[in-house]
């Protein structure tokens, strides 16, 4: 009997163990390595499904804040920004000072409803537009859309549509493709050899100086207009006997900071002065 009750008693605390082993382990709350906290909404519910895929797909991306309750963001560095992830139904912001995420759905009459948001706590100096722009992303707003010229601007609006606040996005989706290259520093390019392909998505750009090819990367500056950079560019080594073109089209490149679309089928890149660099024409697709 002695002996039973002992392997009762065994198996008993090997049963409490195991509970207090086997239950799940709290997750450390955090927003992108940072401590954070949750920032109190009535939305932590769960969100709606009926959601406006066209408005889902027009807001998808980063997006650059440039107005709070109604006065501009006076910063140069560090714009405060939002990010919205369509496949995830996340969103990634900055108020200019703390980081903010969680989760957000669109309604079928333009309403989007954040819920689950987290902030970093970090101290900063105060600034009119920080408290704006967490209201903004705290609870209920109405979005629309405008698009003015390469670029689209996102309005939130409280229930009494007044703006909240208003961001900018980039559309440089218009370099996107094959492009013959036109002229340099004003001159005509000789042939149709020398080429430029260029890869938005990917960052990426690759081409032809009508007699080397090279490749390099590309930035895209969401703090200011139309803004671009080629970097990174490396090429082959052939001796052609146009030289000077090609290394003409390569310093080109390295100085372009800007990229305006002339026609759907003409860009025009210019340096930080304005100047026009290099001039580029859209290579059709051909049909497999």
């Amino acid at each position: 009997m002695k002996t039973i009750n002992i392997l009762i008693a065994s198996l008993a605390v090997a049963a409490i163990s195991s509970c207090s082993l086997i239950g799940p382990k709290a997750k450390p709350t955090s927003v992108r390595g940072e401590q954070a906290t949750a920032v109190k909404t009535d939305n932590d519910k769960k969100m709606t499904q009926n959601t406006d895929q066209n408005l889902a797909d027009r807001i998808n991306g980063e997006w650059i804040i440039v107005t709070a309750a109604g006065q501009p963001v006076d910063r140069v560095d560090d714009m405060p920004y939002v990010t919205f992830e369509k496949q995830t139904g996340r969103v990634y912001a900055s108020n200019g000072c703390n980081i903010l995420n969680g989760s957000y759905a669109l309604s079928a009459d333009g309403r989007i409803t954040f819920g689950n948001m987290l902030s970093t706590m970090k101290m900063c100096e105060p600034t009119p537009y920080e408290t704006a722009i967490t209201k903004a992303l705290s609870g209920d707003a109405t979005l629309s859309v405008k698009q003015l010229g390469h670029e689209s601007y996102l309005t939130f609006s409280d229930a009494k549509g007044a703006e909240i606040i208003t961001a900018r996005k980039h559309n440089m989706d218009f370099l996107n493709g094959n492009w013959q290259i036109t002229s340099v520093n004003g001159k005509a390019v000789s042939g149709d050899d020398a080429t430029l392909f260029i890869d938005i998505n990917e960052l990426k750009v690759h081409g032809n100086t009508g007699c080397n090819l090279f490749n390099g990367s590309l930035f895209i500056n969401p703090d200011k207009s139309n803004a671009i950079d080629f970097s990174n560019l490396a090429s082959t080594r052939m001796m052609c006997p146009n030289m000077e073109q090609e290394s003409a089209i390569l310093l080109a490149l390295e100085e372009t900071v800007t990229a305006i679309q002339g026609s759907k089928n003409n860009v025009m890149l210019l340096n930080s002065a304005g100047k026009e660099l290099m001039t580029l024409m859209s290579i059709p697709r051909t049909e497999e």
